[in-house]
C-alpha cells in the first residue's frame, strides 16, 4: 500500500487524505478510487457494453461467458451493487445465441451458476450436424485413403514384377485378404 501512496499526487492524493476509513489493502484501495473518479460516462459506457453483449451464433459458449463476465466484473469494481442478481441471470440468458438461449430459459434457471452449467450441457441440433459432418468427413477420408493406399499397392507390385522379369527372378504378389474370402474359408 505504501508504494501506491507514494504515486498519489494533488487531487488524488487530497482525495486520499481525505478518507475517514482508508483502505487497507489495495483491492479495497482501487474500489474506492474508481468509485470515486470514475465519472458517469465510463459507468455509462460498460453498462452498455455489458448489455449489449451477444453470443455469436458459432461462438463457444465459454467464450461468451469470458467476455460477460470480464464486463460483469469491471462495473462491479466501481459499484459491487448495480446489478441485481436476477438481472445478472437474465442479462446473461438474453445474450445466449437464440436456440441456446430457449433451451435455458425452459429450464428456468434460479442462478447464475445453474444458467451456466445449462448451457455447457445443451447440444444445439447444429453443433450436433457439424458433428456429423466431420465423422463424414473423417470416414470419407479413410475410404479415399485405403483407395489410394490400394492403388499405391498396386504400382509397387507391378513395378516389382516389371523388376523381376528383368531379372528372370519370380515374384508372387501377395495375396489380399478380405473378410468376405475369411468367411468362405471357414464354411468350407
Amino acid at each position: 500500500m505504501q508504494a501506491i501512496l507514494y504515486f498519489l499526487k494533488n487531487t488524488a492524493n487530497s482525495w486520499y487524505q481525505s478518507l475517514i476509513n482508508k483502505p487497507q489493502d489495495f483491492n479495497a484501495f482501487k474500489v474506492e478510487f474508481l468509485r470515486y473518479f470514475s465519472n458517469n460516462n465510463s459507468i455509462n459506457r460498460l453498462v452498455n457494453a455489458f448489455t449489449t453483449i451477444k453470443q455469436g451464433k458459432t461462438e463457444a459458449v465459454t467464450t461468451y461467458l469470458r467476455c460477460f463476465h470480464r464486463n460483469l466484473c469491471q462495473i462491479q469494481v466501481i459499484d459491487a451493487n448495480y446489478f441485481t442478481a436476477p438481472q445478472i441471470l437474465n442479462q446473461f440468458i438474453h445474450g445466449l445465441c437464440s436456440s441456446i438461449l430457449q433451451h435455458v430459459r425452459l429450464l428456468h434457471p434460479g442462478t447464475l451458476q445453474d444458467a451456466v452449467i445449462r448451457t455447457r450441457d445443451f447440444k444445439s441440433p447444429e453443433s450436433e450436424a457439424s458433428h456429423a459432418q466431420a465423422i463424414n468427413l473423417v470416414i470419407n477420408g479413410l475410404s479415399e485413403l485405403d483407395s489410394k493406399l490400394e492403388k499405391f499397392s498396386e504400382l509397387i507390385n507391378k513395378k516389382l514384377e516389371g523388376y523381376l522379369a528383368d531379372n528372370h527372378a519370380i515374384y508372387q504378389p501377395p495375396q489380399r485378404h478380405n473378410n468376405q474370402g475369411n468367411s468362405n474359408r471357414a464354411q468350407n
